[in-house]
């Protein structure tokens, strides 16, 4: 129980940080982030050739 705890906290902290730049920077709604997110996964693999290492690279 207290390895999963001291690795779900910094993978927390990171989302909490990913939610609030997308708020400050990109006047992003959490629930807007979280539709993106989806669609880019659901573009992973397919015709697109996307990666999931692609879906880290900044938004231009």
């Amino acid at each position: 129980m207290k390895a999963a705890l001291r690795i779900a906290v910094p993978l927390v902290g990171a989302g909490l940080d990913r939610i609030t730049h997308a708020s400050l920077v990109e006047g992003l709604a959490p629930l807007d982030l979280a539709a993106r997110a989806e669609v880019g996964l659901n573009l992973v693999g397919g015709e697109t050739g996307l990666t999931v290492a692609d879906l880290l690279r900044p938004h231009t």
